[in-house]
């Protein structure tokens, strides 16, 4: 073809448009090309001047579906076949989209295969650091009822207004896509979270929805016209996708939140009996770039949380220190958010997952210094996983012996008063 076919990634797909002799421009589109057992199946569109003509989903190798697809539109290019002819001949028409056809999955394959990728040293990039990298994917995970939706709409405001409270943010335009909660309960979260978080008005721009399938085209649109930097999806639990413990629906419900190719926070639930991990395929966790578990307790009795953010994968990032926050209530929703205090957050931590940082917080909090069984009392912890993380400190030179205890080796901080 004289024309170029390119590649919308985006649609996942390709296009083609030319010019007629009356300046007139068509677009042939293939979108969504997969190969099924009859053929190339995917979504055909005819377009002239940006308006829509015709369009099918079909088996694009299939004769009779394109001269069909041809015809619909050829009817609106004109009153009578003498004014369409002014636009363009049929038979050219026609023959232009077989072409079309018969070369889109070939260039599709072609623009999308192997490439050699020069090695540059590139800095981790956050949009909403510690957990939301610039252009990457966070699965928010937790039991139901813990303040995971707040804290996802805390999220986004915190990137749309550029508020560095908790996290240090890149602002930017934010999507809060609300699967789970019905319509009237936003604005007066919304009106919550802007007045706990110290904002005079506050607004969201918000997708409501049953399913991420049924919405996720109007949000491809909406992100490229609004320039969205940022999505929160509460929850994927109605991607829509299907059943979530099979592979094929994870990465089906992952590769959907890819294609918005701005950053994202999809808030996930637990199983029933057991929060240390999400439900579902273990495909969604591959997909993620980073997985945030989300605890809460009461730890008053006015019913204020404390919430702790504990990464458990990091992609092309340290792995961060837990964060605490904590969030006070009252008739109106959420009313106060500050950082949590060590002890509201304790019963929540992982103590084994994070011994290493623990085991050196209470050292130096210490001068003089702990014993293996000291240390094993205090985390209520069997005496040899105190022994490995000390090992592991010796030689990385953290600590240092001080001396015989109870007959046990103190360990301390050298040079800590």
């Amino acid at each position: 073809m004289d024309e170029l076919i390119k590649v919308d990634k985006r649609a996942d797909g390709v296009f083609l448009e030319f010019e007629t002799d009356v300046l007139s421009t068509f677009t042939f589109s293939a979108n969504d090309l997969r190969p099924e057992r009859t053929g190339i199946h995917g979504q055909l569109k005819i377009d002239l001047d940006g308006i829509n003509l015709a369009y099918t989903v079909c088996n694009i190798q299939r004769n009779e579906e394109r001269k069909r697809l041809v015809n619909e539109a050829y009817k609106y290019l004109g009153s009578s076949a003498a004014d369409a002819e002014l636009i363009i001949d049929k038979g050219k028409l026609l023959k232009k989209f077989n072409d079309f056809c018969l070369n889109a999955y070939p260039t599709y394959l072609s623009m999308n295969a192997p490439t050699e990728v020069q090695g540059e040293q590139i800095p981790v990039s956050y949009l909403l650091e510690p957990h939301i990298l610039q252009g990457g994917g966070t699965i928010m995970f937790g039991r139901p009822g813990t303040g995971k939706s707040y804290t996802g709409i805390v999220m986004a405001m915190a990137v749309k207004y550029g508020l560095n409270h908790y996290w240090g943010t890149d602002q930017g335009n934010t999507l809060y896509v609300n699967l789970e909660r019905p319509e009237r309960t936003i604005p007066p979260r919304i009106y919550a979270v802007g007045r706990a978080l110290g904002l005079n008005s506050s607004s969201l721009d918000v997708q409501h929805g049953t399913t991420l399938m049924d919405v996720k085209d109007t949000i491809y649109e909406y992100i490229k016209e609004r320039d969205v930097k940022f999505v929160v999806i509460d929850s994927i639990s109605r991607a829509g996708t299907g059943d979530m413990k099979e592979d094929r629906v994870a990465t089906a419900t992952i590769d959907m939140m890819k294609r918005f190719n701005v950053s994202w926070l999809a808030v996930a639930h637990t199983p029933k009996y057991d929060d240390s991990t999400y439900y579902g395929s273990s495909q969604y966790e591959a997909g993620a770039d980073v997985m945030l578990r989300h605890g809460s307790d009461i730890v008053d009795g006015s019913g204020s949380i404390a919430v702790l953010l504990d990464v458990t994968k990091a992609n092309d990032m340290p792995h961060p220190d837990p964060m605490g926050l904590h969030y006070s209530f009252d008739s109106s929703g959420i009313s106060a958010i500050r950082t949590a205090h060590k002890e509201e957050t304790a019963s929540l931590m992982d103590i084994e997952r994070h011994l290493y940082r623990l085991i050196k917080e209470e050292m130096l909090r210490s001068t003089s210094g702990k014993t293996v069984s000291e240390l094993s009392k205090f985390f209520s912890l069997q005496g040899a996983k105190i022994v490995e993380q000390i090992r592991i400190m010796k030689h990385n030179n953290e600590i240092i012996s001080m001396g015989i205890r109870d007959n046990e080796r103190i360990y301390g901080i050298e040079n800590h008063s």
